[in-house]
Order: C-alpha cells, then sequence, then structure tokens
C-alpha cells in the first residue's frame, strides 16, 4: 500500500471513491460485491449519482478499500460522503442571486386573497420571535404561513425553513426534522443542542414548525430552547391549539371571507372545467355552498373537484351530508387533508375522552350557547340516571365543563362570541354536523336530546334537533352567515 493521500483536487466523493478503488486495484463489481452494493450501484456513486450513505463508507467502504492503516485518508472519504449527503438534502439557495437558503417550494396552486391575513402575520413576525397560527383544520394555515414566510424571506439571511410535522409520530422526531429541513446530517437522533449550535449565528433566520398540534409538548419545547439559546431564530408554528409557552404570541387565522371563498372555489373548478362560469343563479348558489362550508378552504377545494361530475347545484343539495361528498383530495397531501372527514377525524382523536364527550353533546344546540346552558344539557352525576351513559364510561360533570369547554375553544373546536353582556359559544356548521353524527354512534343522541327539551324555555332558537338524514333534501339559503372568528 501507499502512503496516505492527499485528496484535495478530489473534490467530490466520487472522484475519492474512485480514485481509492484503483489505487486497491479493484473492479466496481469487485468493490460492489465487498460493501454489498451491485456494480451498477457503485458507478452511480463514481459519477456523484447516487448519494452515499456515509455509515456505509464507515462499515463497509473502508475495509474494503484497505483503509484500517490509514485513518486520516478513511476519514477524509467519511468526511465527503457526509458532505455530499448534506449538500443534497441541503435546500437549494433562493434563486434571486445573493438571497437567502430556503426549502420553500415553487406552488403549483394560485395562493387566492387573504391578503389582510398576510400583512397581519408579516406584521407580528417582525414584533416577536415565537408567532403560533391557530384555527381549525382546514382553514388554511400552513398555506397562509408558506405564503407570509416566502414574503419574509429577504428578512432573514440565514435562511427560511419549513418544517413538515403531519407524519412525525413521536416527539423525539421533532429535531430530526429540523435538521433535515436546514440540511444537517442526522444519521442518529439530533439534540436540541445540536441544533441550537448549527443555529446559533450572527443572521435572522426563520423555522416555520408545520402541523404542531399532535406534538405540541415536543414541539413547545423545541421552540422554547431555539428562542432562549438563539437568538437570531424565530420560530412560526402552525397549530390547531396554542404551543402555551413563555413568549409565545398567538393569531387566529379566520375563515375565508364569502367573496374571496366565492374565487377560490372559481380558480379551482376551473382547474376541472376549464369552461366552468357563473351566472346570477350560480352566484346564490356559491354563496349558500360557501357559507355552509364555513369559509374552510380545504372543503371550498374539495367541493370544487366535485364538479367533475356533478352540478352546482347537486353540490348545495348534498351539503347535510358533507364527509361522504368531500372526498377525493389531492393524493400527494398528507392523509389528514385528503378528506372532510380524514381532517375531522384527525382533530376529534386528538380529544380526551371527556372533550369527546362534551364535543358530541354540543352538537345539540342548533344555534350558540351559554356556559350554564352547557352546563344544564350536557353535564349530569351518574346517579342522576337509570343506566350508565351508552357509548362512554366517561361522566361529565357539571363543574368539568367550564374547563373542558375551555380546552375545546383552545383548540380551535368550539367558537365564543363575546360581543354581548355574557360570551356566547358555537360550532360551525362542519363541527356540528361531525359532532352530530359522532352523538348518535355513540348512542346518546336520546338521552341529551331528553336534557335538551327541559331547558328548551331558556333557549333563544326553539328548532328542534333531528338526526342527520342520509339523503337530504335539497337546503334553503340559510338565513344568517356563519360566525367568523377573528
Amino acid at each position: 500500500m501507499t502512503g496516505t493521500l492527499s485528496p484535495a483536487p478530489l473534490a467530490s466523493f466520487g472522484e475519492f471513491l474512485r480514485h481509492l478503488r484503483r489505487r486497491a486495484h479493484l473492479t466496481q463489481r469487485e468493490l460492489g460485491a465487498a460493501v454489498g452494493y451491485s456494480e451498477a450501484h457503485i458507478a452511480r456513486l463514481e459519477s456523484n449519482q447516487r448519494m452515499p450513505d456515509p455509515a456505509v463508507v464507515r462499515a463497509q467502504f473502508v475495509e474494503a478499500l484497505h483503509l484500517q492503516d490509514e485513518p486520516e485518508t478513511a476519514a477524509q472519504l467519511i468526511r465527503l460522503a457526509e458532505a455530499a449527503r448534506e449538500m443534497r438534502h441541503a435546500p437549494k439557495a433562493n434563486l434571486l442571486r445573493g438571497g437567502p437558503p430556503t426549502n420553500l417550494r415553487t406552488q403549483l396552486t394560485s395562493f387566492v386573497g387573504r391578503a389582510g391575513e398576510i400583512a397581519e402575520v408579516k406584521k407580528r413576525l417582525g414584533e416577536t420571535r415565537l408567532l403560533t397560527l391557530t384555527g381549525p383544520g382546514g382553514v388554511g394555515k400552513t398555506r397562509l404561513a408558506v405564503q407570509a414566510a416566502s414574503e419574509v424571506l429577504s428578512a432573514f439571511p440565514g435562511g427560511v425553513w419549513v418544517v413538515p410535522l403531519a407524519s412525525a409520530q413521536e416527539g423525539a422526531q421533532v429535531a430530526n426534522a429540523v435538521a433535515a429541513a436546514i440540511g444537517m446530517p442526522s444519521e442518529s437522533p439530533v439534540t436540541v443542542e445540536a441544533l441550537c449550535d448549527r443555529l446559533r449565528d450572527d443572521r435572522a433566520t426563520l423555522i416555520v414548525l408545520d402541523t404542531c398540534e399532535h406534538l405540541i409538548s415536543a414541539c413547545a419545547t423545541l421552540a422554547v430552547r431555539l428562542a432562549q439559546m438563539c437568538p437570531n431564530v424565530s420560530v412560526l408554528a402552525t397549530s390547531r391549539e396554542p404551543l402555551n409557552v413563555p413568549g409565545e404570541v398567538t393569531w387566529q387565522v379566520p375563515p375565508m371571507r364569502c367573496e374571496e371563498a366565492m374565487q377560490l372555489f372559481v380558480e379551482r373548478a376551473r382547474a376541472v372545467r376549464p369552461e366552468f362560469a357563473l351566472d346570477k343563479a350560480d352566484e346564490a348558489l356559491l354563496i349558500q355552498i360557501c357559507q355552509q362550508l364555513d369559509g374552510l378552504p380545504l372543503a371550498i377545494e374539495l367541493a370544487a373537484a366535485r364538479l367533475r361530475v356533478l352540478s352546482l347545484e347537486q353540490i348545495a343539495a348534498r351539503l347535510d351530508d358533507r364527509f361522504s361528498l368531500l372526498t377525493g383530495g389531492n393524493r400527494l397531501a398528507p392523509p389528514k387533508q385528503q378528506t372532510l372527514r380524514t381532517m375531522m377525524d384527525w382533530s376529534y382523536d386528538l380529544l380526551s375522552e371527556v372533550e369527546r364527550v362534551l364535543l358530541r353533546r354540543l352538537s345539540i344546540f342548533t344555534a350558540d350557547w351559554t356556559l350554564e346552558l352547557a352546563e344544564a344539557v350536557c353535564a349530569w352525576e351518574p346517579e342522576q340516571d337509570d343506566a350508565r351513559q351508552p357509548g362512554s364510561s366517561v361522566h361529565l360533570r357539571r363543574e368539568d365543563v367550564l374547563d373542558t369547554l375551555t380546552h375545546l375553544v383552545n383548540k380551535s373546536l368550539v367558537i365564543v362570541d363575546e360581543r354581548g353582556t355574557q360570551p356566547r359559544y358555537s360550532l360551525s356548521n362542519t363541527i356540528r354536523q361531525y359532532a352530530h353524527e359522532k352523538l348518535i354512534e355513540a348512542g346518546e343522541f336520546d338521552q341529551v336530546y331528553r336534557r335538551y327539551l327541559e331547558y328548551l324555555p331558556f333557549m333563544t332558537q326553539r328548532d328542534e334537533p333531528r338526526p342527520a338524514q342520509k339523503r337530504p333534501r335539497k337546503r334553503k339559503s340559510p338565513t344568517r352567515a356563519p360566525s367568523q372568528v377573528a
């Protein structure tokens, strides 16, 4: 064997690997057999068309290339493998020359409306280092955060990095997801300290933690540590509930205004029916659809996609069965965003059992309600009833309603209206329909309905609730628009 090699002229992993293989008098096939790769795999590695795995290089290539007695050469080969991996995963720099690095991708669909919301998010990003966008599922938190981040890119020379967390299953994966987003090698679990060491410099950096609600504790811990240990780092989080940590500013994303929702519907409709156009009759139907869908961009886009096979009239007539209607979303989206039901299932599954009990019982109210009415209708002691509550082993006591209702408000499932002398609460059309189905599935409808009738004289609206019908008749236009949460 020759002495150690100075690999300075061999700048890439592939070039260095080819040199070392030839020096060891090995063919590509022979090296592949020694490390468990095919001849073609080795050829692609040497031409830099395949990304090396540093762990395999360390465990297999060093011995196969006879580098046990050349620690410096072996270390250089491993460093080049790590550099190749990092460069492959590191997002491309901003297309504008000299712009900050980012992993923001070009959006394949237009961003419609939301000018006021974008301005508000940008304003708050300039005032705080930890901003959380909250709101119900489907309201557009992710798209709003990404759009706002793209518009403030120049203010963060250290980069803007979007960290998608919807597919992460454990809190320990949050730090690794951030490491992957910023191009940091992460063959082993990444510690928060290692992240902070990487991000601790003089350049302002924005980390977008997207979809935090199912890993709320881990996201909260990471966000606080980044804020404490990296004065240059700002965090923009999206979650259905606040992180609830010191220094956090929360802002609830509102539903789309009716005019913007209609514009979104038309643009998405033309993607499946290019000839689609609104006349006066269609405009009235579309207003009804957008209102009944609570201004939720996800629901509106799913409804627009149904124009492949349904008319606008048919879509409006089927909104009482919206969870069967609004399916078939983007197959590349996270599962929770592919149908309206999976979106609601995602939120419901994250609730505690007592929160689920209260949410489904609240669906008995067809209009808004007060805390006192919720306590009277939705809670009772076990001894007050002859039988245990059907479908649940959880008993909801009157004194538990306030805290549980507060949790549902924090998780963007219950709307609060504080304009009157006392707060009043309500459910959006979509959440109420979903919770009503759950009430029937749990076998609780009759029991809750009886209690509702007992307190009917205290309610401002006398409409009696009815179980959801599978084939509803065409709905009339609503007499009032759904509540808008600011």
